[in-house]
């Protein structure tokens, strides 16, 4: 319970101090067809956006993803002891479990910064340069297997609609997670992928 806690103080003081964010300019672009689960449920939408690069206050982080809590912790801290203030929290995850060990599984948390602030160490001011985006927004249980078909949902979109990913993954926290009695936590988060176009396809070579 201290451990839920914690993150949910971690992000009210996010929302407290949130004072900007990117631009959300969405241009018209192809967005996936709903679809339903066999219970009737929506099942969220894919879109690609585009948006303005930003510049964002960073903690750099290495490792393990269950240093999450204390990650974003310190980061607050630290900004508050600087009298830094700025948009909605993140995460943005330069490499994968998948293909890569934990212990060099290379990560940030930040939120976005208006200009005039100039962080100091351990926070670095960093800038997301990526401006056209796959984009999917989850609402459920953190983690498990509802998230990850969230995940691949929007990486089949990718490639159905002839793109590739272009950069890291950010998972933008719309809301504070909130615990239901047995302590699962539930909460709303936008997974974004860069995106660009994939190379066509080579013509097979004629005999």
């Amino acid at each position: 319970m201290k451990k839920l806690y914690c993150i949910f103080l971690t992000l009210v003081v996010a929302a407290i101090v949130a004072a900007a964010s990117p631009a959300q300019n969405e241009c018209s672009v192809p967005v996936a067809q709903a679809d339903t689960t066999g219970r009737g449920e929506v099942v969220p939408q894919v879109e690609l956006k585009t948006d303005t690069a930003f510049a964002y206050c960073a903690l750099e982080m290495t490792g393990s993803y269950d240093q999450h809590e204390a990650a974003f912790g310190k980061l607050y801290q630290e900004a508050m002891n600087q009298g830094i203030y700025g948009g909605m929290p993140f995460g943005i995850y330069w490499n994968s479990p998948a293909n890569t060990p934990v212990e060099q599984l290379k990560w940030d948390v930040g939120f976005t910064l208006p200009p005039g602030n100039a962080p100091k160490p351990p926070l670095a001011i960093k800038k997301w340069d990526f401006t056209t985006m796959a984009s999917l927004k989850y609402r459920g249980v953190f983690g498990g297997e509802e998230m990850g078909n969230a995940y691949g949902r929007i990486y089949k979109w990718i490639g159905e609609n002839g793109y590739q990913p272009s950069g890291p993954m950010m998972e933008v926290f719309l809301n504070t997670p909130s615990p239901d009695e047995k302590g699962v936590l539930f909460g709303s988060v936008e997974i974004i992928v860069p995106v660009q176009k994939a190379p066509p396809a080579k013509d097979a070579k004629v005999k």
